[in-house]
């Protein structure tokens, strides 16, 4: 412009096309795709990777419908492929950058994403169920343990002890769970403690009373016998009495000999022959090995006692008791034998179970030594009673061998 008036120019730029070419080629629209330029006035192809095709009409652009559009996008197929067309408007130099996409390779390229995000889902979801799985072992498995030692107290085993990592609430629970059992096996042997020294104490009651009953039978015989003066047969019953309560007494121990406790029943018989005026005989056989072995005291007593008055006393004929003491392996076998009356069978099956009628007392004696063997010795030993109507009675009282003089005395 000058002195006020306009006039027209025309601005020369010379742009190296090799420069656009390089820049173009960059832009990525797939193997076939490309991008061209053209101005926004007449459609004139400014830059074309294929400027030559173009020239010589072997390459047609659909220039005119490209004008129309100053940004987006639309499908094309003039030239026979379908092909995305994408415009974008460069305003201050007036060119349309135009992309040429071919939808075959949209299409491919999109199934490969598919391809891919279908396995890396895949992939996520097998890593999250495998984590998941991991994780849920960890959790489960102190549960299912606790579950199991639970279900062994169930039956009665509370004898275990479970292994505790960790301060989460499992393993608070398993570690209240340990303290639980621990406190119901002490309690148990607490209970079964009690029960055992209860017991004894009531064996040990029914034991002392037979000694008054015995004593006074036996005093009423002395004075009938000093009355018709036998003076012998006096002595001889005062001494086996002496005799019988001093092994009884034997210091307060409740383990003696073998041997000691065969004398106890010796003088026992001695008296009661005597009492009963020669009713019966008797004889006891002891092997020599089994008179060292310890045992409770006084539990043949009471089972001659019960063959005495339960099997020979109401007999016609003469009775024999027979005590015999044998070693059988570990164990000692002591048996009494009678020719009695024999016992019932019905009775026989209720005489070590308890459940007797409350008027058999025969069942109290046996039951009674029987009760104190096991408690003393354990659940393998005790009393087995054979019997036979009119034929007579075999008591069997098993005890272990233990030949030792220190042995545990009660």
């Amino acid at each position: 412009e000058r002195g006020g008036e306009k006039r027209n120019a025309v601005l020369l730029v010379d742009f190296n096309f090799k420069t656009i070419d390089d820049l173009c080629r960059r832009v990525s629209l797939g193997k076939k795709g490309y991008v061209y330029i053209i101005d926004e006035s007449a459609g004139n192809i400014v830059y074309h990777p294929q400027q030559q095709l173009i020239y010589i009409g072997l390459k047609y652009e659909n220039v005119e419908q490209a004008l129309k559009y100053t940004y987006g996008n639309y499908l094309d197929s003039s030239s026979g492929d379908m092909r995305l067309i994408t415009i974008a408007t460069v305003n201050n130099i007036g060119w349309k950058i135009i992309g040429v996409s071919y939808m075959d390779e949209i299409v491919t390229a999109k199934k490969e994403i598919g391809g891919f995000i279908a396995w890396l889902l895949l992939f996520v979801v097998v890593f999250v169920l495998l984590i998941s799985a991991f994780m849920s072992a960890k959790i489960s498995q102190p549960i299912r343990r606790l579950e199991r030692s639970m279900s062994k107290v169930e039956q009665g085993v509370f004898d275990i002890h479970i292994q505790v990592q960790g301060d989460d609430e499992v393993g608070r629970l398993s570690r209240r769970f340990n303290y639980m059992v621990a406190r119901i096996r002490e309690l148990m042997g607490q209970i079964i403690r009690e029960q055992e020294a209860k017991r004894r104490g009531e064996l040990e009651v029914l034991q002392a009373q037979i000694h008054p009953h015995f004593l006074y039978n036996t005093l009423n015989s002395v004075v009938r016998l000093a009355g018709g003066g036998k003076s012998e047969e006096v002595i001889t019953m005062i001494t086996a009495l002496s005799k019988f309560f001093r092994i009884s007494l034997s210091k307060g121990r409740t383990v003696i000999s073998i041997q000691d406790e065969l004398e106890h029943v010796r003088n026992y018989l001695i008296i009661q022959k005597m009492r009963y005026k020669n009713k019966f005989e008797f004889a006891i056989e002891a092997e020599p090995e089994v008179l060292g072995c310890r045992t409770l005291k006084l539990i043949l007593q009471p089972i001659v006692e019960n063959a005495i008055y339960h099997g020979i006393e109401m007999m016609a004929d003469e009775g024999f008791i027979r005590i015999t003491a044998e070693l059988v392996g570990e164990k000692v076998r002591l048996q009494v034998i009678d020719n009695g009356l024999g016992i019932p069978a019905d009775k026989l099956e209720r005489l070590l179970t308890g459940e007797a009628a409350s008027g058999e007392g025969s069942s109290v004696g046996l039951r009674n030594v029987h009760e104190r063997i096991r408690l003393g010795y354990g659940e393998a030993y005790g009393l087995e009673i054979e019997s036979q109507l009119e034929e007579g009675t075999t008591v069997t009282l098993w005890i272990p061998a233990v030949r030792t003089e220190g042995a545990e005395e009660r």
